[in-house]
């Protein structure tokens, strides 16, 4: 995913934070999505069903990013041990958070993540045939590492968290910063959009790709022209229930329709 994103591309995913079956990997790739956001911060999920999810995604060569409830070093290990693409981290808002995020996501010398072989993100197998040298190197140039700016304080501190360069990509949190601000979800006041603004111009003056959530692609579109390349559409739950009022709202409407007639 980070090549794809250097290279300019723009990738399309979606959250899962309801369905985590055996398929909803397999179902999410064969509808073409370019990756999932698995989430422990909104769902009621365990790490062994974020685990299962990731397996999953793996089989599937889907990338599997995990979104982590809080900065703690236990859930980023867990679950990058487990063999997720990345980690999106919430409400980042300091430096300090950076230098946490890349203590625990990266392997020494360059971080201090922790160190176990022939497991999930190994897939498994005889790990002492395993050129660990190359795979630590390896896994530090390709772990993503998402932050979400979703605060006041996290805009306020943009400058000095960018300057950092451990941010792969910049995930705007539009209820969330919204909510801080203190105009919860009207999504088109004034404030909301300056601060926004601003964090657009700070990141793309880094050639830092930007991510945000949409809920389809009439909101979405918006983005799109503003450059952002990491788009979530929608959530397991949003997107079967928007499915299914709308064709249920065909059937009803056909009825009425016919009864009129009689």
């Amino acid at each position: 995913m980070k090549a794809d994103l250097k290279r300019g591309e723009v990738l399309i995913g979606t959250f899962v934070l309801e369905f985590a079956g055996s398929a909803i990997a397999t179902l999410l790739a064969s509808a073409g999505a370019d990756f999932v956001i698995a989430d422990l911060e909104h769902s009621s999920f365990s790490i062994e069903t974020i685990g299962r999810t990731i397996r999953n995604a793996r089989g599937s060569s889907l990338p599997c990013i995990v979104r982590v409830p809080t900065l703690e070093r236990h859930f980023i290990s867990r679950v990058l041990d487990a063999g997720a693409t990345g980690v999106m981290i919430p409400r980042v808002e300091s430096c300090e958070d950076i230098e946490k995020i890349k203590k625990w996501t990266k392997y020494a010398p360059e971080g201090d993540r922790g160190v176990a072989f022939g497991i999930g993100h190994t897939d498994y197998g005889d790990f002492t045939k395993l050129d660990t040298r190359e795979y630590v190197h390896n896994a530090n140039q390709e772990i993503l590492t998402i932050g979400q700016i979703e605060t006041i304080q996290a805009v306020e501190n943009l400058n000095e968290i960018l300057d950092t360069g451990e941010l792969d990509v910049v995930f705007i949190g539009p209820y969330d910063l919204s909510t801080s601000i203190g105009i919860s979800g009207e999504l088109n006041h004034p404030l909301l959009l300056e601060a926004i603004k601003n964090i657009i111009d700070l990141t793309q003056a880094r050639n830092i790709p930007l991510g945000c959530y949409v809920n389809d692609f009439e909101s979405g579109e918006q983005w799109l022209n503003l450059g952002v390349q990491l788009i979530a559409c929608g959530n397991d739950a949003f997107l079967l229930t928007r499915k299914f009022a709308e064709e249920h709202q065909k059937f009803k409407s056909a009825v009425r329709d016919s009864n009129a007639y009689k």
